[in-house]
């Protein structure tokens, strides 16, 4: 008998020994996510309109407004090339040298032109006498005025050729190639001993001022109605692939490509020389879908074995609700499930409280 009791005794013991740690670790549990939950930022479900992400690819282009092309004024020989490819520069700087035939015959023109004011200006000093001896009209002296101003004209156009052409010093058939930017030497198609012929259609020089440049895509058609001008664009680059680059629809160019059926965008971006005419660019557009769907901010879903959820507040408590995502912008998932607009749902710490909840 004495046995029997002990052996209940002992039973009971071991019992009670093994339930404390269960009551413990449920109240710290409880603690836990009461402490959480009020940490938490409470939101309600609201009904918004659904945003949508259109995903486009592009390149970087450079701002042709802002990229001058230098053309060949004169035919000639290239005697020095003082840039390479990708070489930054500065307005005025030196870019080549050229000898040039033709700059001299531009020479004799400008000093026959001089010539001829000189004799225009004599005649005019004798028509003026003329004119007080009654020998011509005065009708011819205005004759010989419009003369001498034609030739002035003339040595103004030789002159200002000339500039145009900016003479190298000393070296009266040779003449430089500056820099009428500052920019990058996007282009270059000539060479030292190279020659080349003022009627090319081909440039001798493309400098860009890169601190601003255009990312351009192609939409097809039945995306067109989902871009507008001064949609905000999030762009990536296979260069800097964790750096996004913000800009917006700047032109949109109502045009379709006959042969592919899309239509041309360009977004305009700041640049701080990361971006490169010619880079590949992932572009992602939001647009309003035109749907109404209850949303969350971004922060509150939870993704847990391939299925997603909110924590919902029940009471003091809280609740973990699996819904079903319709889309997701910038800053909201938008979402079906059995939740109401209104009901409020944790949106700092959510994957803690989820955890707790589950634990």
């Amino acid at each position: 008998m004495k046995t029997k009791l002990l052996s209940v005794i002992t039973i009971s013991i071991l019992f009670t020994g093994c339930s404390h740690p269960t009551i413990d670790s449920d109240n710290n549990n409880r603690a836990i996510l009461d402490s959480l939950i009020k940490q938490s930022n409470l939101v309600e479900v609201k009904n918004l309109p659904v945003i949508s992400t259109l995903d486009l690819s592009g390149k970087i282009s450079m701002d042709e407004n802002k990229s001058p092309r230098i053309f060949p004024l004169a035919s000639g020989i290239v005697l020095k090339v003082a840039v390479e490819l990708g070489d930054h520069v500065t307005k005025g700087q030196l870019l080549a040298t050229v000898k040039s035939p033709e700059l001299i015959s531009a020479q004799r023109d400008f000093r026959n032109d001089e010539a001829e004011v000189l004799n225009q200006e004599k005649n005019i000093e004798a028509a003026r006498s003329l004119v007080k001896a009654g020998l011509i009209s005065e009708k011819e002296f205005v004759i010989t005025q419009n003369q001498l101003q034609i030739a002035k004209n003339n040595v103004e156009r030789s002159k200002q050729l000339l500039s145009v052409y900016n003479q190298a010093s000393n070296n009266p058939d040779e003449f430089n190639i500056f820099a009428p930017i500052d920019g990058y030497i996007i282009e270059k198609n000539i060479s030292p001993n190279s020659q080349f012929e003022d009627s090319q259609a081909q440039s001798l020089f493309t400098v860009s001022d890169l601190n601003e440049v255009y990312a351009d895509a192609n939409v097809y058609e039945t995306d067109i109605n989902k871009v507008h001008l001064n949609d905000s664009v999030d762009i990536t680059t296979l260069a800097y692939p964790d750096k996004v680059f913000k800009g917006v629809v700047s032109k949109i160019i109502d045009v379709l490509d006959p042969k592919t059926k899309t239509m041309c965008i360009r977004v305009k971006l700041k640049n701080n020389i990361y971006l490169k005419p010619e880079m590949y660019a992932q572009m992602s557009i939001e647009y309003n879908s035109g749907q109404i769907m209850k949303a969350v901010p971004k922060s509150a879903v939870v993704f847990d074995n391939s299925l997603n959820y909110i924590v919902l507040q029940q009471g003091d408590s809280a609740v973990a609700k699996h819904i079903q995502i319709n889309s997701t912008g910038s800053f909201y998932t938008f979402f079906e499930g059995d939740i109401k607009p209104h009901d409020k749902i944790c949106t700092k710490d959510a994957l803690l409280i989820y955890n707790a909840i589950n634990d």
